[in-house]
């Protein structure tokens, strides 16, 4: 694991990028659950389905870091999380860590890889590794579509004390499509295929899945997924899984607090019957995030909103990727928002027409598929909202 997040960091290191461009930040996460299950195939971690337990209560710890550095054509980033089960008596230990990196070519076209390593003791031991180039096609402004494909191993300890490795080879399509700043579609599809080094015994499976996201409000999100797939295991047995599926409402009273419910259920055709499976849980996740170094310097000070003639003018610094658009009182909170235009000094900008009054607006940025927030400036006026986050405030005379 370590050897692929030393390459890939390594990777980007020797990429391009004007160093004024570069921004790290780091990111702390928190999800404590807490349900009912019962079968560990629905587990996030431990998806196997012989391990059925008498006790289906759920409670699971699972903490995460990570760093990532965004510049306008380069993006790494790497993350480390383990998942605590304090229920169970077995205690199992589990570790995964991940890094990409991506490197933008064009404005529709972009190249990068990704990899990691996971590591499960639960009895018995179980590594796994992963690495897998890809290419990014973004067509429209709300369409993405990425191919990956690469190698996969793993090693399994047996009780006779061998370990036994698989080496397989995976092949993924993904598909996104976000028609509004409110709703995202996302499709994927695998295929992968592989054999043991001991007896050569072939093993794989193909499987499709589905998932959606819609933002009803600001502070709501409703998520739903449905999948298909096709297994054959070293004993030459196939297994269609069918109806696997699930459903997750999630409430963000602020920007760091996720509070959530979801259940998910899944539907086997084994070889001997057939078994149907269900997990419930609900949980809160946290996230604190902060910028660690890089940020360029500071355009010359301004104010962030000026009134002119008819309205009032935006003035934002930003100088990394995507494209910065504000939202607020004067458009009902209408998402995206209205984009800002670029100029020579690393200065966003737009001119609103708006009547007399005071207004609130937050900085959103919109990167591909990817939306978040940007901090204001402290020479910004500004107000807490009624959620703990902070809102810019202009007045028009």
């Amino acid at each position: 694991m370590w050897r692929i997040l030393l390459g890939l960091s390594c990777l980007l290191g020797l990429l391009p990028q004007p160093s004024s461009a570069q921004q790290w930040t780091g990111t702390a996460r928190l999800a404590l659950t807490g349900g009912y299950q019962t079968n560990t195939y629905l587990d996030p971690v431990l998806r196997s389905w012989q391990d059925r337990s008498s006790a289906p209560g759920l409670a699971a710890l699972t903490p995460q870091v990570g760093i990532a550095r965004k510049a306008r054509r380069t993006r790494l980033a790497a993350a480390v999380r383990t998942r605590l089960y304090p229920r169970r008596a077995d205690a199992p230990q589990f570790v995964q860590g991940h890094a990409q990196a991506r490197y933008r070519l064009s404005p529709s076209w972009s190249v990068g890889a990704s990899g990691g390593g996971t590591r499960l003791r639960l009895g018995s031991s179980e590594e796994s590794w992963w690495g897998l180039p890809s290419v990014r096609w973004t067509p429209t402004s709300s369409t993405a579509v990425t191919a990956r494909g690469g190698l996969t191993q793993r090693y399994v300890a047996t009780g006779q004390g061998t370990t036994v490795r698989q080496d397989s080879r995976l092949a993924m399509l993904n598909m996104a499509f976000w028609p509004t700043d409110r709703v995202r579609t996302e499709g994927r599809a695998y295929w992968s295929d592989g054999r043991t080094n001991a007896t050569g015994t072939a093993f794989g499976g193909t499987g499709v899945s589905v998932r959606g996201v819609y933002w009803p409000t600001n502070q709501w999100s409703v998520e739903a997924d449905v999948g298909v797939e096709q297994v054959q295991y070293e004993a030459r047995t196939t297994r269609t899984r069918l109806g696997r599926g699930g459903l997750k409402v999630a409430w963000h009273p602020r920007t760091a607090v996720t509070a959530f419910v979801q259940t998910r259920a899944s539907t086997a055709r084994l070889v001997d019957g057939s078994s149907t499976d269900t997990h419930v849980a609900v949980g809160v996740r946290l996230r604190v995030r902060r910028v660690l170094s890089g940020t360029a310097p500071s355009p010359p000070r301004r104010r962030v909103c000026r009134a002119v003639e008819n309205g009032v003018q935006i003035q934002v610094p930003y100088d990394g990727p995507g494209v910065p658009h504000v939202t607020g009182d004067f458009n009902g909170w209408s998402l995206p928002g209205t984009s800002l235009t670029q100029t020579d000094d690393g200065t966003w900008t737009t001119t609103l027409s708006v009547p007399s009054g005071e207004y609130a607006y937050r900085v959103r940025i919109v990167d591909g598929d990817e939306r978040r927030w940007l901090s204001l400036p402290s020479y910004a006026d500004t107000a807490d909202d009624a959620f703990g986050g902070t809102n810019g405030v202009c007045t028009v005379p």
